[in-house]
């Protein structure tokens, strides 16, 4: 997802409506210009996908690419932890599905014990296995990223007693991870030449919003004293930020939350994807879209939208999660 600073995704670019041009057309020359109306296409979604039952059946798989094609979801964050020969094939032939429709899909992984360096070595094995994974396999049966769920502060002891300890460890495994990913790009390269056509994989991680609103969190890495989320940034090729809150605006709504995510990654030349939850019964509620209804669900996204639609860094929205997103959206309209 790394793009240049200042060129804007392509849901963001502007067109005509053939009705609007019409109009233009007919409007005298001696007359005032008038800036026609412009329609804009719906940002990007992506999905969180923790059960790898989902891909595991054809009517599974049948089920999964229909909701995407159906609610634009255009990524998804595919659980992954397993590449056994059996669960190896079943990925194949969903990433085939997937491709065909122009999904992308992201190999997804995470325990908070991995931000401890003791324990880089389990991970590190994990992005090798997908990265052999990829070499095995032609283009279209290939992942398009690896996507990282680590989240240290749910080591509740040990991240009151030793935060920085986790944050550094957090950030040095993802830039071993970028390190591992370069070299395979560069090993991928000589592969056969019926195998060629490789591209490297992409890296994406999840971080909470008050990464960067608590500067007790902010920590020297690399010789700069950055909040937690910055340093990912200027690691990985995405960061999709937690800002899990059922409401957009305010201090405390997602456009505040998000905004400085975005701004850094405006500066960085790097992409930020909103991650909005949707699991019913979640406390506190405000974190959560369930138990809403989808109507108010896109409406409040729309205000996101309206919000960052001119920033070059956004880069949509992930949904948690594909099970409780059915849900949400097969709601009527009721009040929240």
């Amino acid at each position: 997802m790394a793009k240049t600073e200042g060129v804007r995704p392509l849901w963001v670019q502007r067109g005509l409506t053939p009705l609007a041009l019409a109009l233009c057309l007919l409007v005298s020359p001696t007359a005032p210009a008038v800036e026609p109306p412009v329609e804009r296409a719906s940002p990007p979604y992506a999905m969180w996908v923790w059960d790898a039952r989902h891909v595991a059946t054809e009517a599974a798989r049948e089920r999964l690419v229909a909701f995407c094609r159906a609610h634009q979801v255009t990524s998804l964050y595919l659980s992954a932890y397993q590449l056994a020969p059996i669960q190896a094939q079943q990925y194949r032939v969903f990433l085939r599905q997937a491709h065909r429709e122009g999904i992308a899909v992201h190999a997804l992984a995470g325990d908070p014990r991995w931000a401890m360096s003791r324990y880089h070595s389990l991970p590190l094995a994990w992005v090798q296995h997908i990265v052999a994974f990829n070499e095995e396999g032609p283009p279209e049966e290939r992942f398009d990223g690896i996507h990282t769920d680590i989240e240290p502060y749910l080591l509740s002891r040990l991240w009151m007693e030793h935060p920085a300890q986790l944050i550094g460890g957090l950030l040095d495994l993802h830039a071993k991870i970028a390190d591992q990913l370069r070299a395979d790009q560069i090993a991928g390269s000589s592969l056969p030449v019926a195998y060629r056509g490789y591209r490297p994989l992409r890296l994406g991680a999840d971080v909470p919003f008050w990464f960067d609103d608590d500067p007790t969190y902010r920590i020297e890495w690399r010789g700069r004293v950055l909040p937690p989320s910055h340093h990912l940034l200027d690691v990985a090729d995405y960061l999709t930020i937690m800002a899990y809150r059922n409401y957009a605006e305010g201090a405390e709504g997602v456009i505040e939350l998000s905004r400085r995510e975005l701004d850094y990654a405006d500066r960085a030349g790097k992409v930020v994807v909103i991650g909005q939850e949707t699991q019913p019964d979640v406390f506190p509620a405000y974190i959560t879209y369930g138990g809403t209804s989808a109507a108010y669900f896109h409406a409040e996204l729309a205000k996101i939208v309206a919000a960052f639609q001119e920033s070059p860094a956004f880069g949509g929205f992930a949904v948690h999660h594909y099970d409780t997103y059915q849900k949400l959206l097969s709601t009527r309209d009721r009040k929240t």
